[in-house]
């Protein structure tokens, strides 16, 4: 049994198929231009490139709130860190595709999808856009990075520090340190902003080890997937 994130997915506005489509579709083609991938799926919108990461779109309340990063009561819970060529150039097509800059660290850059989901710009020796991380944000990044560390059997830190901890692989997997409050599956005052779809080939197997790592069973009565907290409060499914 191994369990892989599959699917970053993205909560988007929309509770019937019009406002789906109205909500996910921007957001779907916005990260497919971006990181030149394509949607490969529309009536949940997929969008796939050349690995195995791919990105999803989910359907939410008509009034879903999304992050206002920094805003702590708007919170971005998990954000993706995407390799570039070079900052200005991917901010400048950023910008035409829809984003909005937050902040310029200089080493990095924080953007706003169209929606409001943050993501980060880092200037790395690459020939094109890739997501490189996927960043979560948590009380104690040590504690919840042996979660993780133990869900997906990765042992290799590549840091380790009080405040971020980056897990080895491909993407990595990073933790650092927020006092934001956690999502509250399904409770719609606390809304899970983006949430990992892991996949296995043994889900009753994959579904046990979660339990036993520290995953908090929240709804396991689904026929295609099941919806599992980690120590921290993010729902992921498997």
């Amino acid at each position: 049994m191994a369990l892989e994130i599959q699917n970053v997915v993205f909560a988007c506005p929309g509770n019937s198929p019009e406002s789906y489509q109205r909500g996910a579709r921007p957001v779907a083609e916005f990260y497919a231009a971006l990181l030149g991938m394509r949607i490969v799926r529309e009536d949940w919108f997929l969008v796939a490139g050349d690995g195995r990461l791919m990105l999803g779109f989910g359907d939410g309340p008509i009034d879903y709130q999304p992050p206002r990063w920094p805003d702590p009561a708007y919170p971005q819970q998990l954000h993706v860190d995407v390799a570039v060529p070079e900052l200005a150039a991917a901010g400048e097509r950023a910008a035409e595709l829809g984003a909005e800059l937050l902040d310029d660290r200089r080493d990095w850059h924080v953007y706003a999808d169209p929606i409001g989901h943050p993501f980060c710009f880092y200037q790395e020796a690459t020939d094109r856009a890739r997501i490189v991380r996927i960043v979560i944000d948590c009380p104690e990044p040590r504690e919840l990075a042996t979660f993780y560390s133990a869900l997906l059997e990765l042992p290799e830190r590549e840091l380790d520090t009080p405040d971020r901890v980056v897990l080895a692989g491909t993407p990595q997997l990073a933790f650092q340190r927020s006092d934001a409050p956690a999502p509250r599956w399904p409770d719609p005052a606390y809304p899970q902003q983006v949430h990992l779809d892991l996949f296995t080939d043994d889900v009753e197997e994959a579904r046990a080890h979660a339990v036993s790592v520290g995953a908090e069973a929240l709804q396991t009565d689904g026929p295609d997937h099941h919806v599992y907290a980690d120590p921290a409060g993010h729902p992921f499914c498997i």
